[in-house]
């Protein structure tokens, strides 16, 4: 990936948090755990009790074909990028085809 599209991500884009998403996600998947008069997300139940599965699970959904693209260890969302690389390759071209009129002109 060439430093434009980089730069552009970085400055365009906002990294998803994917320790938010899995935490979203356990608690829409799974119901809360009450016992005596406590209630318990599943998400703080799995970060407290196992917080290496709860990395692993971090780890599985940044991994995840297609959802992400990883940048400078920052994830962002993936047709998000594919939109600016699509967008810097435009305007490469433009430039190069610039130049090569200018090129030919003198």
């Amino acid at each position: 990936m060439n430093t434009r599209v980089i730069e552009r991500v970085e400055a365009e884009l906002t990294p998803i948090d994917m320790e938010q998403r899995v935490i979203d996600m356990l608690d829409e998947c799974y119901d809360e755990v009450k016992i005596g008069g406590l209630t318990f997300s599943p998400s703080e139940i799995v970060q407290k009790l196992d917080p290496i599965a709860f990395r692993c699970m971090v780890s599985e959904e940044s991994d995840a074909d297609g959802i992400s693209e990883e940048i400078n260890g920052e994830y962002y969302d993936a047709d998000e990028v594919q939109a600016i690389i699509d967008e810097v390759e435009e305007e490469e071209a433009a430039e190069a085809e610039e130049e090569e009129s200018e090129e030919e002109a003198e």
